[in-house]
Parts: structure tokens; C-alpha cells; sequence
């Protein structure tokens, strides 16, 4: 099989040049752009596999077990509503699955869940993406994937490989929103392969689209937006072709039934009031909604600036893409044997691909403000420059050796521009990035498990809470942590202050 002997191999030595770009930023101390979401992960999955996952319901817990732990919400949930009667908290923001794999892995392993291991099953998922970036060129150029390497497929590889957002965001930050990027792909490519090849009855093809589409659902809310995508198209053109009533049944029956599951199962942590009181507090901070309270031109331009986020994200992760494009659109101006033209599945891959990533910005635009939500259009635009490669080189403009040589130095460029807004450790002040660490390590270390942990820090971050290994409760003085050690009725506690850049650590206890 030429796939085994020839491509793979090929594809896997671009993908470790790709980590060994990535050595001086992996296994070092969480820091900043969206590190703390790995912080946040680590606790959950370090809390299951050190108590239990059954202990807990199957639900991400934020409160590890100590007594003097519970009843404190550091970044679990913004009503404070979902919380069990032991005082523990829970993440339902997004559904669990993007947790369970990953732990899963660590359990089979007998590894405890850690940034490295962490990092490594992240790198994984990155790889996996890519290869199936390949496999959708192949399969709008009807190409056989298992043949001999295809160029234009491994450019497309090659671009989705060394972009900086995935490199950054498929190897040091790992969250639902990561994780549902390889099941998106795949999705993607399920789909296309069962319309493209008119397999919509083959139980092998309707298998792995439930599948897929019920891991995405279960995994993060993007799959909702690409079910939406899926039925629409469906809908769409099941009067000129029954066999899309396959995939019109099975959407809807599988939609319905994951998210059912994820509403009973965060319904049992504190009831389905608690869990809708919850999602309504998160989409009025995470949603597309503004007040109006202070005014109509205050709402617009509470809006535009959303908008600027969202520019800002695209402009910040694919400037040398829309580069590409730019030149491509000038070559196809100036030269009359370039021409614009997409095939009918070139458009079916743009709706599956590009309709779902609209829709999560419209519905989510508060939460587009993350910048890891660009990470999603590294798909399309990964497939746009393999489809915009292939169409250069067979219209001769360009000679292939040039052609070869520009992708080269768009790979250093591109290099270059993750590191320039991630950059490693030698570059910085020492220590710029370890605080964190730092800080935690010294709470770690100076409380007991029976002390309640408080520090004036208005809201302590995923990692320092995470490297610390305890849940710390705010209190700018030392007056209200007592009220809180009173409230609980708990004796004991340590006070931790930020001064001149260290953390002091003064004992504190309720007199009998």
C-alpha cells in the first residue's frame, strides 16, 4: 500500500519538524495565551484520576477533596449554582467528552494527567488533523489517498501543519474547544465522502457520521452549528436525491439524543433549574447579546468593538494567508490561464466547512473574542491553498522550482510569526512566566490539607490554582478570611498577600 510505504512517512517527518519548531515551548510552566485553559483541564482530569471519576457523576469537578476546599468557585461556574451537596463545583459549559478521552488515555497509561502528557495527546490530535486536511484534497480532486503522495494534498498538509494557530493551539492549550477541531475535520470529510460517492445507505458510512457527530456534539457546542450545517444542506436537496433523507434522519435523531444526554447529566450535579440558571448566565456573558440599558449608540458600539475582536483574531493568525490569497486573485487577474472556478463539491466543502464557523460567531460573538475560535477556519483555509496550488501549477504562470521555493519561505514565514506571538523562554526576562508556578508550589507547600487556603487575589487563575493543588478562596484582608473560616464554620486557614512581587504567607484561626 503506497500510503503506508510513501506518504505517511513523508507526512509524519513534516509533522516532527513541526514539534521540533515547538521544543522550547513545550513542558514549560503555564503561563499566558490561553494556557490557562489547559490549567483548567489538568485540574478536572488530576481530581478524577486522584478520587475517582465515578465519584463525581462522570461531571468535570473544579474542587479538589479536601474539606477546606469546598464551597469555594474558582472559574467553575458563573451562576455559583452548580455545585453538589458536598460543596463541590462543577465546568458545564461545555459538554465533558473533550475530558473523558484524554483521561482515559492517562488511566490505560497509568500516567497522572500532567502538562507534558497533556501537550502530547494534543500534538496527536494536531497530527491526525493535518493527515485528514490531506485526505479531504485528495478527495475533492478524486485522487486516491492511498496512491502515491499527492502534491498539491501535502501542501495543503504542510500549510495546516506549520499555521501558527494550530501549531499553538493543537500542542500548548487544550480545552472542548481544541478537542472538537479534529472531530469537526473528520466530520467534515465523512460527510463530503458519503455525498461525493453517493454512499448515503452504506452502514460503514452511516456509522462513522453518528459517530463522529455525536463525539463533536458531545464534545463542544460547535457540533450543534455543524449538524445545523449538515441538515440544512440536506433539506436542501432531498427532493432531487432521497439518499439525503439518511442523513436528514440520523442528524436530527443523534442531535437530539446527545444533547438530552448533556442535560440530564448536568441536571443530576443540582437539578435542571440549577443547570438552566447556569446556561442562561453563561450566554448573557458568553453570547451575542448587549445591553441597551445605556443607550443605542452605546450598543453599537459595544458591538463594533466585538467585531474588531474578531478581525484582530483572524488578522493575528493568518495575515501571510490572506497574503497568499491576495496574490493568488492578482495572478488570476493578470494572467488569462488562471481562473477562479470551483466544482460543485468545491462548494459543498466551502458550506461544511465555513457555515458552522459563521454561525458560532453570530451566536457566540462574546466568546469569539477568544482567539483560539479562529482555529476552526484553518481547515478551509488550509484546503483553499492546496485547491490554489494545484491551479498555479497546472496553468504553467508559475515554474514549478519557484513555486516550491515560495512555499518554503512561507513556511519560514510562518514560523517566524509563532514565534513572534508565542515567544520561548530564552527570548523573555527569566522568569517572566513561571509566577505562576512559583506561587503555586510555595501554597503547595506552606498549607495543610485541613487549612483554608485565601489569597488577596481578587480571582486567582486557572493556574496558580492548578499548580497550588488547592481551591483559594478571594480576601483582600486577613479580617475576611475569618469571616469566611466563621461562616463555614472551619477553624483553620492561610493567608497569602502579593508583596514586592512574592507571596507572604501569615497563619490564621477562629478562637474558641
Amino acid at each position: 500500500m503506497q500510503f503506508i510505504k510513501r506518504t505517511f512517512p513523508l507526512l509524519f517527518g513534516i509533522f516532527l519538524l513541526s514539534v521540533l519548531v515547538r521544543v522550547p515551548l513545550l513542558d514549560r510552566p503555564l503561563s499566558k495565551h490561553h494556557e490557562f485553559c489547559t490549567a483548567l483541564s489538568l485540574r478536572i482530569m488530576q481530581i478524577w484520576y486522584d478520587n475517582g471519576i465515578e465519584k463525581y457523576g462522570f461531571n468535570p469537578v473544579m474542587t479538589y477533596n479536601n474539606e477546606a476546599d469546598k464551597f469555594i468557585n474558582n472559574h467553575a461556574n458563573a451562576s455559583g449554582k452548580m455545585v453538589d451537596q458536598a460543596g463541590n463545583y462543577y465546568y458545564v459549559s461545555h459538554p465533558p467528552f473533550a475530558y473523558y478521552f484524554p483521561f482515559a488515555i492517562f488511566k490505560i497509561l497509568h500516567v497522572r494527567p500532567d502538562v507534558l502528557p497533556l501537550q502530547i495527546v494534543n500534538l496527536s490530535f494536531h497530527f491526525l488533523s493535518g493527515l485528514f486536511v490531506y485526505f479531504i484534497v485528495c478527495l475533492l480532486s478524486f485522487t486516491r489517498a492511498r496512491s502515491y503522495p499527492y502534491r498539491s494534498a501535502i501542501v495543503a498538509f504542510v500549510m495546516y501543519i506549520f499555521m501558527p494557530v494550530t501549531m499553538w493551539f493543537q500542542s500548548n492549550v487544550y480545552m472542548s474547544d481544541m478537542a472538537v477541531h479534529l472531530l469537526f475535520i473528520i466530520g467534515v470529510y465523512t460527510v463530503l465522502k458519503m455525498i461525493i460517492r453517493q454512499r448515503f445507505t452504506s452502514l460503514k458510512y452511516i456509522f462513522f457520521y453518528v459517530t463522529c457527530l455525536g463525539l463533536m456534539i458531545y464534545t463542544s457546542w460547535l457540533g450543534v452549528f455543524f449538524a445545523f450545517g449538515v441538515l440544512v444542506y440536506s433539506l436542501l436537496h432531498v427532493r432531487s436525491n432521497r439518499g439525503f433523507r439518511v442523513l436528514v434522519w440520523s442528524t436530527v435523531i443523534v442531535t437530539f439524543i446527545v444533547l438530552q444526554l448533556i442535560v440530564y447529566q448536568y441536571s443530576q450535579i443540582n437539578g435542571s433549574m440549577a443547570y438552566l440558571t447556569e446556561m442562561i448566565n453563561r450566554y448573557a456573558i458568553r453570547g451575542s447579546v448587549e445591553p441597551t440599558d445605556q443607550g443605542l449608540f452605546h450598543f453599537l458600539i459595544s458591538y463594533l468593538k466585538l467585531f474588531k475582536s474578531l478581525v484582530v483574531n483572524y488578522s493575528l493568525h493568518y495575515f501571510i494567508v490572506y497574503g497568499l490569497v491576495l496574490f493568488f486573485i492578482w495572478l488570476a487577474i493578470s494572467r488569462r490561464k488562471l481562473k477562479i472556478i470551483f466544482s460543485e463539491n468545491g462548494y459543498r466543502f466551502i458550506w461544511l466547512s465555513v457555515l458552522p464557523i459563521l454561525l458560532l460567531h453570530i451566536v457566540f460573538l462574546n466568546y469569539s473574542e477568544h482567539d483560539f475560535t479562529a482555529l476552526y477556519a484553518s481547515l478551509f483555509v488550509s484546503v483553499l491553498l492546496g485547491v490554489l496550488y494545484d491551479k498555479i501549477k497546472k496553468s504553467g504562470t508559475i515554474p514549478l522550482i519557484r513555486m516550491q521555493l515560495g512555499l518554503t519561505g512561507v513556511v519560514f514565514l510562518m514560523v517566524g510569526q509563532f514565534y513572534l506571538i508565542n515567544p520561548p523562554s530564552f527570548f523573555k526576562k527569566a522568569g517572566a512566566d513561571t509566577h505562576y508556578k512559583v506561587w503555586g508550589e510555595q501554597i503547595k507547600k506552606e498549607s495543610k490539607p485541613d487549612e483554608v487556603v485565601f489569597a488577596n487575589i481578587e480571582d486567582p487563575e486557572p493556574q496558580l490554582v492548578w499548580y497550588a493543588g488547592r481551591n483559594i478562596r478571594p480576601a483582600a484582608t486577613r479580617e475576611e478570611a475569618l469571616g469566611f473560616l466563621q461562616e463555614r464554620n472551619l477553624k483553620k486557614g492561610i493567608w497569602f498577600r502579593q508583596q514586592n512581587g512574592a507571596m507572604v504567607a501569615e497563619k490564621i484561626a477562629v478562637q474558641e
